[in-house]
């Protein structure tokens, strides 16, 4: 037996380390040396905490990752983990402290750096998110999630075209990205560009089976057919989003509208009607209901 081998035999057995992980400590030897004991037993306590992480038990994996922090300080995937599991328990703070921490182990990891930006928009540090979105895509240009983050702060900060930008980057490195096409496609309306909006919203649709369209998706396909005077694809496309909330006041509020444009003044009481048997205060709604009488007594004076 090579010197130092029982010790490290022993040790691995005493800490109840899995034989993979103990052959790393032990057997393992890089150009620095055999992997720390210190360093195994923060893997072993990691795996344990994504393991409580992905079973819904923040509190169980923020103490199993607070053990491998304090096992190996200087483990950045330790880390990077950590600050996962206090920001799922509702510790902010400390989870973005822990992320950059990870920032600073591995200062050349771009990803570490579009986690902590994206932590920090959520927390409202706009600033701070803003430097290292820009950071991470010096770092590594070709992340679609770093100039995704940056779309995001853009946004945030009222620059819808620069965000537009960002993101067109970003769709060209992940074209498929769904969440990537949403904020594009939102970025559309809000520039008031109804037809683009429409186009990127299909290329999103047809990401999913037919008929699996999310709520989000078919709303806002909803929003640019009216906006583009489409009023029978707008009803079509609140219908489908009515499948999925059907006592929704906010579908049904655009159902009415786009059957009234569409010139059914019938289904546009009806769908307002429904809006008003679950808040029977909805402006918008009695607003559509005086619309039809005015349209309605038109009729019967013209047939007069």
């Amino acid at each position: 037996m090579r010197p130092g081998t029982r010790g490290c035999a022993a040790g691995g057995l005493a800490l109840a380390v899995p034989v993979f992980l103990t052959a790393l400590g032990c057997q393992f030897l890089g150009r620095e040396g055999p992997v720390p004991e210190s360093l195994v037993m923060s893997r072993q306590l990691t795996q344990q905490g994504v393991a409580a992480l992905e079973q819904g038990q923040p509190t169980r994996a923020v103490q199993s990752l607070a053990d491998a922090v304090r096992t190996s300080p200087v483990d950045p995937d330790a880390r990077r983990h950590y600050a996962e599991a206090l920001w799922q328990a509702g510790d902010r703070g400390q989870a973005i402290a822990q992320m950059g921490e990870a920032v600073r182990l591995t200062p050349s990891d771009a990803s570490a750096r579009v986690r902590l930006a994206e932590m920090q928009l959520a927390a409202g540090d706009v600033e701070a998110a803003r430097r290292n979105a820009a950071e991470a895509i010096d770092r590594n240009p070709k992340l679609a999630a770093a100039w995704a983050v940056r779309a995001r702060v853009m946004r945030a900060v009222g620059q819808p075209r620069r965000a537009l930008a960002d993101c067109h980057r970003a769709l060209a490195l992940a074209p498929d990205d769904r969440e990537l096409l949403m904020m594009t496609a939102e970025l559309y309306r809000q520039l008031n560009q109804p037809q683009r909006a429409l186009g990127t919203l299909h290329t999103l649709a047809d990401t999913y089976l037919p008929g699996e369209e999310p709520y989000e998706v078919l709303m806002l396909q909803g929003y640019a057919y009216v906006a583009l005077g489409r009023y029978d694809d707008a009803v079509r496309s609140y219908q489908a989003a009515l499948m999925l909330q059907p006592a929704s006041p906010e579908v049904l509020y655009h159902l009415a509208e786009a059957e009234l444009k569409a010139d059914r003044p019938v289904e546009a009481a009806a769908a307002a009607r429904q809006v008003l048997a679950l808040r029977p205060e909805h402006r918008e709604s009695l607003a559509i209901l005086r619309q039809v009488e005015i349209v309605a007594a038109e009729g019967d004076q013209y047939r007069r």
